[in-house]
């Protein structure tokens, strides 16, 4: 981690010495016990700060957290979860990488678990490269039935080249990722024309709360969804196809129950994301609506397992 004087009195000698070594041994361990630099600031903290920074981080070990990163129109979200790791769900727009790579940093993240795609469009994997690079990661989950979306960006070629191992998800699987349970819904029709459609649904569950995932789902598959009987109840939602009318019915919004919605999108990217339908049919619910506005770095949701709260994280001096 960090000239001798003669003299005739031996006894006290021994004892200075005796006291000395004492001294050292304490020095020694109250260093020892001491943590690293705290966030908001350089210098290492007292041994009180240090046992609330020990506090602060076993509690965050024992939290799911969805990093909502403010990109505008585009998915990109950090997924912390309990007793495993990160996650990154979708990765924006190429253009959006150093607003991901940003946050990834100030969260002291150098490598990833895995990337969950829920589809291929270019607003949901564009920075997909750019992150393998620079975040070494673990593994890659996509779709096993999405054959439309994925034509203009090859995840496979992706996977070998930065050594991740690319994983095929069907629908009905459930993956256990620490203290966390991952359930995945996959439409059983392709849509080749509302492609859309195949966004690959993942409800991540901790203890009593959950956040669902919903990609670019329109209402054909919403209808879908809910008629087979899955499980959908959630505390956060992040609304399909960033939020546009042609998504989140009130049937499916009523069964979903959430208390906070997630819309991708901006009055200067996507207007259409900001529409007074959703919006009121948000508000009758009792949700509440978070856009990619403002001037924080991502809004954090986090869960401890019985219930679910926001946090704003502004960005750090660079």
């Amino acid at each position: 981690m960090i000239v001798k004087r003669k003299t005739g009195t031996g006894p006290i000698k021994k004892i200075t010495c005796f006291i000395c070594i004492i001294l050292t041994v304490m020095l020694i361990t109250g260093c020892a016990n001491r943590g690293g630099p705290t966030e908001e600031g350089g210098g290492f903290p007292s041994s009180c700060a240090s046992a609330d920074a020990r506090e602060t981080t076993e509690a965050s070990e024992n939290q799911m957290i969805l990093s909502f990163i403010n990109i505008g129109k585009g998915d990109a979200f950090l997924l912390k979860l309990p007793e495993d790791g990160y996650y990154l769900c979708d990765t924006g727009k190429a253009e959006d990488y150093p607003l991901i790579s940003r946050l990834l940093r100030q969260k002291g993240v150098d490598s990833l678990k895995g990337i969950f795609l829920s589809h291929g469009h270019k607003d949901h994997t564009g920075s997909l490269e750019a992150v393998l690079a620079d975040f070494p990661t673990e593994c890659i989950y996509l779709s096993a039935a999405d054959s439309v979306t994925y034509e203009s960006i090859d995840v496979p070629a992706l996977a070998a080249k930065y050594g991740a191992r690319l994983v095929a998800l069907s629908g009905g699987e459930a993956l256990q990722l620490g203290a966390a349970k991952v359930q995945v819904w996959i439409p059983d029709k392709l849509y080749k024309k509302k492609d859309n459609n195949n966004s690959m649904v993942l409800r991540f569950c901790y203890g009593k709360t959950a956040f669902l995932m919903t990609g670019d789902m329109e209402k054909k598959a919403e209808a879908r969804l809910l008629e087979s009987g899955w499980e959908i109840s959630a505390d956060v939602l992040k609304l399909g196809h960033h939020g546009k009318t042609d998504s989140t019915g009130k049937e499916f919004l009523e069964k979903v129950k959430p208390r906070y919605g997630i819309i991708t999108g901006s009055r200067e990217e996507s207007p259409e994301s900001m529409n007074e339908e959703i919006a009121g049919r948000l508000k009758e619910c009792g949700v509440q609506a978070f856009y990619s506005e403002g001037e924080q770095l991502a809004t954090d949701f986090i869960s401890d397992g019985t219930s679910v709260w926001t946090e704003k994280v502004e960005a750090a001096e660079q």
